[in-house]
């Protein structure tokens, strides 16, 4: 008797385990089949589908929206752990007359998702006009050597609108300003961009962009500016002569000849060693005048020493051009150089 009663007691576990493999085996990734729509008007319609949960604790959703990208999704709704196939469904609201839509319906439990076929319906009734768009109009550009402002007209169409412009060396363009707002007018509003940090002597595309709402954007025509350089501006040297007083105070006439500015800087070297240095110096353009510079303590003496003295005068312009020469430096004070 005890041998049997044993026996029994194995065949009981046996059986509870295989009941245990059985139940883990049926458990899988779930199926879901996007179904059929129903009770569609204007605004509503009920989308069905099948999922089977395959064993496993499952949710489901449908995915909708005028593309096949969606954009929206109903909430997750449990069906539990059955392995029978289960007809789901949900109903839309607040649809737009008129309008084609995608759905399809999504299923998912531990094990996997399942995802059914893409399907479309319309609503009934007239669509309506699409929202305007905005419009935008890329004007002209004022550069200077890395510089420039660009203009365009912006449409903003009666809805809240912003813009910015698009620039570079190619028409890849690879660079934008900050956005702006245009505001929310029915009339064409003047817009600007500033640029800085350009190359010289070198030509840029720029095109305006609109940008309003639910993505509507509106691009301006192409257009090129040229940065000044050197084949545009000239600075032009007349240091033959100049004249220092006690304090070591002289200057340096120099030219400007284009259509920007010159900026630089300016050196003075007495024997290969710097006399004097101007850091940083503007003339305007199509404009000469004097550049004053300090002479260095080294300067100083030299010039109280000999009255007089030819140094070497560099002078640099932003746009990389370089001009030396040789000025006279004269000692005009009569009480000689102090200090």
């Amino acid at each position: 008797m005890r041998r049997i009663a044993a026996l029994g007691v194995v065949t009981l576990a046996l059986s509870a385990g295989a009941g245990t493999l059985a139940s883990t085996a049926l458990a899988d990734a779930p199926t879901a089949t996007t179904g059929a729509t129903t009770n569609i008007n204007d605004t509503r319609a009920t989308l069905a589908g099948t999922v089977n949960a395959r064993g496993e604790e499952t949710s489901y959703s449908f995915q909708y929206g005028t593309t096949t990208a969606y954009g929206k999704q109903t909430r997750l709704t449990s069906i539990g752990n059955g392995t029978d196939d289960r007809t789901v469904n949900v109903d839309l609201t607040e649809l737009t007359p008129g309008t084609d839509y995608h759905f399809r319906v999504v299923a998912s439990n531990a094990t996997g998702t399942a995802t059914g076929s893409d399907v479309t319906f319309r609503t009934t009734g007239t669509a309506p006009a699409p929202a305007p768009k905005p419009t935008a109009t890329t004007g002209n550009a004022v550069a200077l050597l890395s510089t420039a402002t660009i203009n365009g007209t912006v449409n903003p169409q009666g809805r809240a609108t912003s813009y910015y412009f698009e620039f570079g060396e190619t028409t890849a363009y690879g660079n934008q300003t900050a956005p702006q707002g245009a505001g929310s007018g029915t009339t064409p509003v003047t817009v600007t961009g500033s640029l800085s940090g350009l190359r010289v002597d070198a030509t840029y595309h720029y095109r305006l962009v609109a940008v309003g709402p639910d993505e509507a954007i509106a691009l301006g025509e192409d257009r090129t500016f040229q940065t000044g350089g050197t084949g545009s501006t000239i600075l032009s040297f007349f240091g033959q002569t100049a004249f220092a007083d006690q304090n070591g105070v002289g200057g340096v006439f120099l030219g400007c000849f284009g259509a920007v500015a010159c900026r630089g800087n300016m050196t003075l070297e007495r024997s290969g060693k710097s006399v004097g240095v101007r850091d940083g110096y503007t003339i305007r353009p199509n404009f000469g005048g004097i550049v004053h510079i300090t002479l260095n303590d080294l300067g100083k003496r030299l010039l109280k020493a000999r009255g007089n003295m030819r140094v070497r005068t560099t002078v640099v312009n932003e746009n990389g051009q370089r001009t030396t020469g040789i000025t006279r430096l004269i000692r005009y004070s009569t009480n000689g150089l102090k200090g």
